[in-house]
């Protein structure tokens, strides 16, 4: 960004630039700002792991927790246990991938690892 709009930015706020304009660089920002996230949830009740991606996980843990994802449906109560951060979907969706052919005991290692953001 040009440092004449950043300090136009900053001083007016969007109101002052075209409709148009204010449309792009809200999307522009959105985009910029978007997290994906893998997740790990585990069922007690039935000792098994679920691994996946999203961009929201509270959402998404409530979705598994009230039958709207239809593997996981009847099997929980799902806990989160495992949570990681990437900048793209892309990476989100090859780490994902990976951690869905690993075993559980690789899996409970992984949970206590420093990449765990619920660490």
């Amino acid at each position: 960004m040009n440092e004449c709009l950043s300090s136009r930015l900053r001083r007016d706020g969007f109101e002052s630039l075209p409709e148009a304009r204010q449309k792009r660089l809200k999307k522009a920002l959105f985009w910029f700002m978007e997290e994906f996230y893998v997740y790990i949830i585990h069922s007690h009740q039935k000792g098994v792991f679920y691994k996946g991606y999203t961009q929201y996980p509270e959402k998404r843990l409530f979705e598994h927790n009230n039958g709207l994802s239809r593997y996981t449906k009847g099997k929980g109560p799902w806990k989160l246990v495992y949570l990681e951060k990437f900048k793209t979907k892309k990476e989100a969706l090859i780490r994902e991938r990976k951690l869905k052919k690993v075993n559980s005991k690789y899996l409970r290692w992984l949970i206590l690892q420093e990449c765990n953001l619920l660490k």
